[in-house]
């Protein structure tokens, strides 16, 4: 389990939240504040002071037209009071909290957007991304009840003080002899109750899980393919669940004791009997207090005891809030492992490419490239082949500069990428992975990856793209043609494309673009053998004037390259045309001979 924040560092993320919230509304936050404090003002106006104003008045015969202005009075505010909460409630509040929601989440998609790729490689950083962004509602929420707490309860518990102080300073006295160890036992209690919560946390991580796999579409079919996996997934969600009721079981044991304790020694049985022992001793035989004393002394002490249990739960709250906001802000926080130095502009059209003396490995000791070296000229079309486990897709990987290599250096239009500003660099290549993505957007901004401008050239270059995809606009289904809905997640009219006619959208996306440099990897995976051939004579037309990489397990689609190279283990063993490696009938020439069959 993780060490426990100090409590200095407790009070650095409320600080930190609290100038965030601010920041952002500060308009409803001076509002929330002003409706804490109104809430325990009028509480103690309508069940502490007037309650003793009234019983004096009676006591000492005085004149019911002061009973009449008070309760008035009394009765004004509360329709004022009932006024501006009713603002606050219906109006404020659920307008401003999204608000706040919305903010904090921002800037954690902000920060993902800018981080490394290789930070997803990294367990301790996923967990902590995934516990971010699940908790910012939950965040805000707590903070501000813990901030209504606070603030409210705070200046509920000063005016019982200091009313009973200036009415009865005996039973001000009284208080101090019974809040010390209550609150000692419900500090306690709170911390072990924090210490539980963080405990259950990566457990109930990996139960959330089981519930996605159970739930979402992704999984639905193969789940009723493979029912032992299902079975598998079931028992590492009851083994999540277990272990979540063991860490109940040892901290309940703990929590009863404290509990117990606290009940025992601080009941209010037994405080209530020590309370009007002393007062009543007061009042008939000392003399000393009034009937109105001795009732306004009683809900003093009543009204103080119970706001500083709720400032003490409030602590508690916010301790176990600090939690998520220290992991948050680690979150917010982290660097980039890539140089990002770089602050020049990629020169326009195409350049030439080389890698030199490249190696990298995701974690130590463990190299997934070593040497690699290759040369490619302006315009030439470039095919990286292999087995599975080769290494190429690592490699364009560090050719969008998703990664940066561990030795070595890789250079376009002469200069070190890591010389051109990365979002400019990454910019300036098109590319298509094998894992691509469909959003639950239209079919035009699925092409586009951008926010639309809504000229007719824009939607012009689109088709095209999308034509030159050989993607038919004129299926049936894309009644709204390249404004027709993708996925029918939030679209009852969405359409949910084939892999091959997801595959030409996202092929779509690179032709759409004017890059010098397109990248690959398994454009036609998807797509029959005819779908592909045609798509590859069309692509060798479109990329005449640009320089091309694509990885293909298909041999039939390499024979046109202007270069092959082959990769095993990380290292490129053959580089030469389809021809020439043939010709040397190495591992290339192996591989298209167990292919052959395919394009005979």
């Amino acid at each position: 389990m993780e060490k426990m924040l100090t409590g200095r560092q407790v009070l650095e993320q409320q600080w930190y939240l609290t100038k965030f919230c601010f920041k952002k509304a500060p308009g409803f936050m001076a509002y929330h504040l002003f409706e804490s404090v109104k809430l325990q003002i009028s509480i103690f106006m309508e069940f502490t002071w007037t309650v003793n104003y009234v019983l004096n008045v009676v006591e000492q015969g005085g004149d019911f037209r002061k009973v009449l202005w008070c309760m008035g009075l009394l009765m004004v505010g509360i329709a004022l009071s009932t006024v501006t909460f009713a603002i606050y409630k219906q109006y404020m509040l659920p307008r401003m909290k999204p608000v706040l929601y919305q903010a904090l989440r921002m800037e954690i998609y902000g920060k993902a957007r800018e981080l490394d790729l290789a930070c997803y490689d990294d367990k301790d950083f996923y967990e902590q991304f995934i516990l971010a962004t699940g908790e910012t509602d939950q965040c805000i929420d707590r903070y501000l009840e813990y901030m209504d707490v606070v603030a409210g309860r705070f200046v509920g518990a000063i005016s019982s003080l200091v009313f009973c102080l200036l009415i009865n300073p005996a039973a001000f006295l009284m208080m101090f002899l019974i809040l010390p160890a209550e609150i000692c036992l419900v500090i306690k209690e709170n911390r072990k109750t924090v210490e539980a919560r963080m405990e259950r946390l990566t457990h109930e991580q990996k139960r959330e899980y089981g519930n996605r796999v159970f739930y979402l579409a992704d999984y639905a079919g193969e789940l009723r393919l493979y029912p032992e996996m299902k079975q598998k997934c079931r028992a590492d969600y009851e083994a999540s669940n277990e272990q979540i009721q063991e860490i109940n079981r040892k901290y309940g044991k703990r929590l009863f004791m404290l509990g117990a304790l606290r009940d025992a020694l601080l009941s209010w049985t037994v405080l209530e009997g020590i309370v009007w022992t002393v007062l009543l001793y007061q009042m008939l035989v000392l003399q000393t207090l009034s009937g109105a004393g001795l009732i306004t002394s009683r809900s003093c002490i009543r009204r103080l005891r119970q706001n500083m249990e709720s400032i003490i739960g409030g602590c508690r709250m916010a301790a176990e809030n600090a939690e998520y906001i220290y992991r948050i802000r680690a979150l917010l926080q982290r660097g980039s492992v890539m140089d990002c130095s770089g602050q020049e502009k990629v020169p326009a059209g195409s350049g030439s490419l080389q890698v030199e003396h490249v190696a990298f490995s995701y974690l130590p000791g463990k190299p997934v490239l070593r040497d690699v070296n290759l040369r490619v000229h302006t315009g030439q079309k470039i095919a990286l082949v292999g087995y599975n486990g080769s290494g190429k897709t690592t490699l364009v990987k560090l050719l969008l500069r998703l990664y940066d290599p561990s030795a070595g250096s890789i250079r376009y239009h002469g200069r070190d990428i890591k010389d051109y500003q990365v979002n400019d660099y990454r910019r300036s290549v098109g590319s298509v992975f094998q894992d691509f993505k469909i959003y639950a957007a239209t079919l035009k901004e699925n092409v586009l990856m951008d926010v639309e401008e809504g000229s007719r050239e824009e939607n012009y270059l689109v088709e095209k793209a999308l034509y030159n995809a050989h993607f038919t606009l004129e299926d049936r289904r894309l009644a709204y043609q390249i404004q027709t809905p993708l996925t029918t997640e939030f679209e009852k009219e969405g359409v949910n494309l084939s892999g091959g006619e997801a595959q030409k959208v996202a092929i779509a996306r690179t032709l759409y673009r004017k890059q010098g440099l397109i990248i690959m990897d398994e454009p036609s995976s998807a797509l029959d053998p005819l779908a592909e051939y045609r798509l590859n004579q069309e692509l060798n037309q479109i990329a005449k004037d640009k320089t091309v990489i694509f990885i293909s397990h298909r041999l039939s689609t390499t024979r046109d390259a202007d270069c092959i190279y082959m990769m095993e283990e990380g290292q490129i063993v053959e580089a030469g045309t389809h021809e020439e490696l043939l010709q040397r009938e190495g591992k290339y020439a192996a591989m298209w001979k167990i292919q052959a069959g395919l394009y005979a």
